[in-house]
């Protein structure tokens, strides 16, 4: 059986290569044509944003709100598309929805309401901060939002096939965009100017009034409001400013954060009531001692005047600055102390009369 199978094999090959020969009809070669047009996008991470990153999403909606395309890639200096005529909406962010441990995304199919919410910092509070919820700093994210047309003529035809020698009548170059990606959070930086400086062992704080989060086609910040912990402070003595009675510091610190809410992007808009500071200090006898201040109308845009502003000065940096704002009599000003375990006591003696009795506090 298997030497009759080996001898027809050559004979079976032969009539099926001469059926086909004559039984097929040859065409020319043929041109496939989409009806779509070539966009090409380039993508600036640097001039704004500052840093490249490892990957992009990059998101459309046609015609509407609705998204209607979504792609993640590690290409993130240049993108080509191939898309039908309409009105395109554009947004492009570093790195993907997942990928974000400070932050929640909300409204992913939808260009207009797609947004991102600061997660919760996991911290147990104190007496001083007792039921206050924090957010966490945001890590940096940037977006670069765009609206384009796609017309017919700029697409390779209609969808079709077309013989290879024809002519293809028409314009058919690419669409080429240019996107800078913009930074989505921004920088507070924290100054308060402690009498009794010597007598600090420790300081943490909050603030408050702070945005959750942000709109990510729009730039505009959320208007819902949370706090932010802190807890990273330098400090530093101020010598020239110090005498015999008092000591004279500053501490400062710096968070991450996405800005100030919708609606309080101009100074004209903010109140003492919207942003409270609380700072909570520890003195070298482990005591504790707490301050607060309604600084909302306080907060200034850092080393810049904004005479117009536009959305994008919604990520300018903060500043508050409670010695610029507030005379030594408001500053935290910190009662003597003397570190704990030492057995150490002052007093003080009031001058007395002939038999007037005068008691010494220990």
């Amino acid at each position: 059986m298997k030497k009759l199978i080996s001898l027809l094999a050559p004979v079976l090959l032969i009539v099926g290569t001469t059926g086909l020969t004559t039984s097929c009809d040859r065409y020319e070669v043929e041109l496939y044509y989409t009806g779509k047009a070539d966009v090409s996008v380039d993508i600036d991470w640097e001039s704004r944003f500052g840093e490249r990153p490892s990957g992009m999403t990059i998101m459309l909606a046609k015609d509407g709100d609705a998204i209607t395309f979504t792609d993640i890639t590690n290409d993130v200096d240049h993108y080509d598309l191939k898309l039908e005529p309409g009105e395109y909406k554009m947004i492009i962010f570093n790195h993907t929805f997942s990928e974000f441990g400070s932050m929640h995304f909300f409204q992913t199919k939808s260009f207009n309401d797609v947004c991102a919410s600061a997660m919760q910092l996991q911290r147990t509070t104190e007496d001083w901060d007792v039921n206050v919820s924090y957010m966490r700093e945001p890590e940096a994210i940037g977006c670069a939002v765009d609206t384009f047309t796609v017309l017919p003529e700029m697409t390779d035809g209609d969808f079709r096939f077309v013989n290879w020698k024809d002519k293809i009548e028409g314009n058919h170059e690419s669409l080429r965009l240019r996107e800078v990606v913009e930074p989505m959070t921004t920088e507070f930086y924290i100054r308060v100017k402690v009498i009794g400086f010597k007598y600090m062992a420790g300081v943490v704080g909050n603030i408050s009034g702070m945005a959750d989060g942000f709109l990510l086609s729009q730039a505009w910040r959320r208007s819902q409001a949370g706090y932010h912990f802190l807890d990273s402070w330098s400090a530093a003595s101020a010598p020239d400013e110090s005498t015999e009675e008092k000591s004279v510091g500053y501490i400062t610190t710096k968070i991450s954060t996405f800005g100030l809410p919708h609606g309080r992007e101009e100074q004209s808009q903010r109140l003492p009531g919207n942003n409270a500071l609380s700072l909570c200090f520890t003195l070298i006898d482990d005591t504790k001692h707490v301050f607060r201040y309604l600084v909302g109308d306080k907060i200034t845009y850092r080393n810049v005047e904004v005479t117009k502003y536009n959305k994008h000065d919604v990520t300018l940096q903060l500043e508050l600055e409670l010695d610029a704002f507030y005379s030594d009599d408001e500053v935290p000003n910190l009662p003597y102390a003397q570190p704990s375990g030492t057995g150490a006591f002052d007093a003080e003696v009031e001058p007395w009369g002939d038999e007037e009795g005068v008691d010494v506090p220990m």
